[in-house]
């Protein structure tokens, strides 16, 4: 992670604020992927808001209240992103969970349709947040699993790439946006998360921040159970006993166990 995100995350106390700051700040979980920026872009929005997140925590109801009705990880990951473009002056949403409805059918939905003051132009949005288990070190992108193993990283990346990002390209879609004066000039891949890799297997070199650990067996001393609002930045422990449970020691080592048969559900 970059060191402003690691200060912010050091000196903000709200796990709302923090985990916007995350959302925002955090690289991207794959590097080099087709139509999602590059970290430095990350970067640079987080920066743009650093005030504003240091005055968030200083009163956070606004988004705590818009946070509050959120129980599922990607739901509140989304909410996050949304808090954060109505609330800066360079963003205008156009849309948000926007159902595309032609003729009475519904062709697919836009995560965010949005303008940027910054390039001038219409953008189309993406956003998901996923933490998968790498179980073959040697084809990680292929081999990564989620928690719930029919969650597989190449499928979401091919129905995201392939299918919800080309979705004003369809021709009735993009009539429809055209006549509403909303068809994007630009697509955006923002996905965050976090790999984790065989508890003795070497990690890679420059990702750290975004990787931890699996195995079967129970973590060491100092790691918390975290409830699943908190797999991002943590400060949500949970007293729920799970079989598949993501953990967070004071160090910031990540660690998810999983039961010896989690994988054969596939």
């Amino acid at each position: 992670m970059s060191p402003l995100l690691n200060d912010l995350l050091d000196r903000l106390t709200h796990n709302e604020v923090r985990d916007l700051a995350w959302a925002i700040g955090s690289p991207g979980l794959l590097s080099g992927l087709e139509q999602a920026p590059d970290d430095n872009w990350y970067a640079a929005l987080l920066e743009e808001y650093r005030p504003r997140l240091l005055a968030l925590d200083s009163k956070p109801a606004l988004l705590q209240r818009h946070c509050g009705s959120c129980r599922r990880l990607g739901q509140y990951f989304e909410a996050l992103w949304h808090f954060f473009l109505l609330d800066h002056a360079r963003f205008q949403v156009l849309g948000y969970n926007r159902q595309q409805v032609v003729a009475g059918r519904t062709l697919g939905a836009f995560d965010l349709l949005l303008w940027d003051q910054q390039y001038r132009r219409i953008e189309h949005w993406e956003l998901a947040v996923k933490f998968y288990l790498i179980t073959d070190t040697s084809a990680p992108e292929d081999s990564a699993l989620g928690i719930n193993p029919c969650d597989r990283l190449r499928r979401k990346l091919d129905h995201m790439q392939q299918h919800q990002l080309r979705l004003s390209r369809q021709p009735e879609v993009k009539k429809a946006l055209m006549a509403e004066g909303l068809m994007p000039a630009h697509t955006r891949l923002i996905m965050k998360g976090r790999l984790f890799y065989p508890q003795h297997a070497s990690l890679p070199a420059g990702r750290a921040a975004l990787t931890g650990r699996w195995g079967h067996g129970e973590p060491g001393t100092g790691f918390e159970p975290q409830h699943k609002l908190g797999w991002m930045t943590g400060g949500r422990r949970t007293h729920e006993q799970r079989d598949r449970q993501n953990y967070l020691d004071r160090n910031g080592n990540w660690y998810v166990r999983v039961d010896s048969n989690w994988n054969e559900e596939r």
